[in-house]
């Protein structure tokens, strides 16, 4: 039997945005190479990304509104773009990693100007200081994860007005991978808090309020879900300088409290979710596994920097944010370090690009040490496609043909059976 004509155009925009973005035969990832073919393959099991989160998810948001928090000026994105993109990194992030591997365009600020057609491959909605509570970098002027959600709405409005279809547009979203890194900022709100509530309070109230906001997403129609854990904590350079710390180890309070958190997010995402969401596929990076592995043994790695960031001022080059003069008439410049690559810390919070790299690999085929209770590649491949769909974008002439044709095969290399619908 034929497409719904609604399928139909869904799979035609996903072809267009393809060609639109300038697809190559091949293309560098975290991973190495991959061939068109392969790159195609995994765009049309995610045909687009959306991103929530805080800052290390965070494509330059704020960049685009009167925040206190912004990474819009030189050195931040030297690496890898070699201007200030608003990421809080020298280069790419974890989500900039993945789009790759997916064949996607990096997804762009939702607040960014464009044409509506990008939004067919996703849109970053993440806020450098936000946090699971609308407080969260209040004082601060972010976009809370509650008004990223809203966010999403329109955008999903908008998707519908795209595809000029309801019905094409849940379809492209329930196919689309959704990543949430959020919580190390409410907990650090925490840690800096002078009369904390009971921990066990505040975990809980964190988590619930989690989970009713992921129910708001789930409701408009998402399904595959990626949960970030927090790295440690206590490792992170601005925590030792506010904890004075001189012995270059990570402060331990601080990392005790992120493991409580990871331990209770992972009940609730392996266990609590499929029970109150039943189509949904999630998982959960293990960030503090990953990042604590390279800090502990760094050298091992090529990381000689220690707990030092490569760019900043003063104690653990963490006392002055990356790019800003600590004093304008002694110290009129910032130290930055030769390579980046041998850090594990960009700035005073947020890690390198290489990190960011290592990471995402990691979560893209890693085991149940790292990412739980599969990897990426795992989760993506649990929701296959059909035959039909894989010829929209491997046989544009069976396109023309009012995809009626079932004439076209398949190469060899990826023969039907590995795709049953």
């Amino acid at each position: 039997m034929g497409l719904g004509f609604n399928m139909k155009l869904l799979f035609l925009s996903i072809l267009a945005s393809l060609l639109l973005s300038g697809a190559k035969c091949e293309t560098t990832n975290f991973d190495g190479q991959e061939s068109l073919l392969e790159e195609s393959t995994h765009r049309l099991q995610v045909p687009a990304l959306f991103v929530f989160g805080d800052s290390l998810l965070d494509a330059g948001t704020n960049n685009y509104f009167p925040s206190f928090l912004k990474a819009d000026h030189e050195p931040y994105g030297k690496t890898h773009f070699h201007k200030p993109t608003g990421r809080w990194t020298n280069g790419r992030t974890v989500a900039d990693f993945f789009a790759e591997k997916l064949g996607l365009n990096f997804p762009e600020p939702y607040l960014k100007p464009r044409s509506k057609g990008n939004i067919l491959q996703g849109v970053n909605y993440a806020s450098g200081g936000s946090g699971v509570f609308r407080t969260t970098g209040e004082n601060q002027k972010v976009i809370p994860f509650p008004d990223q959600i809203f966010q999403f709405n329109q955008t999903r409005i908008s998707i519908a007005e795209t595809l000029k279809s309801a019905e094409a547009a849940e379809h492209l979203i329930s196919k689309s991978l959704f990543l949430i890194s959020i919580g190390a900022n409410d907990l650090m709100g925490y840690i800096r808090s002078p009369q904390p509530p009971p921990f066990d309070l505040f975990l809980q109230n964190l988590t619930s309020t989690l989970e009713d906001k992921v129910s708001h997403l789930y409701r408009a129609g998402g399904r595959k879900f990626m949960l970030f854990g927090l790295a440690p904590l206590g490792c992170v350079p601005a925590i030792l300088v506010a904890t004075n710390s001189r012995d270059g180890k990570c402060y331990e309070p601080a990392n005790k409290l992120a493991t409580v958190f990871n331990t209770v997010l992972e009940q609730l995402v392996l266990l609590r979710f499929p029970k109150v969401f039943p189509e949904i596929k999630a998982i959960v990076g293990k960030s503090y596994e990953t990042v604590e592995e390279l800090v502990a043994n760094g050298k091992a790695h090529g990381f000689t920097g220690g707990l030092n960031a490569c760019c900043g001022y003063g104690l653990y080059n963490a006392e002055v944010q990356c790019g800003f003069s600590p004093d304008v008439i002694k110290n009129p410049t910032y130290n930055l370090c030769q390579d980046p690559g041998t850090h594990v810390f960009w700035d005073f919070y947020h890690p390198t690009e290489r990190v960011y790299s290592i990471v995402a690999k990691k979560y893209w085929n890693g085991d149940v040490n790292v990412v739980a209770p599969m990897n990426l590649k795992t989760l993506i491949l649990e929701f296959r496609n059909s035959p039909a769909d894989l010829r929209v974008i491997l046989c544009p002439k069976w396109i023309s043909r009012a995809f009626t044709s079932t004439k076209c095969r398949l190469p060899s290399r990826f023969p039907i059976s590995e795709f049953p619908s």
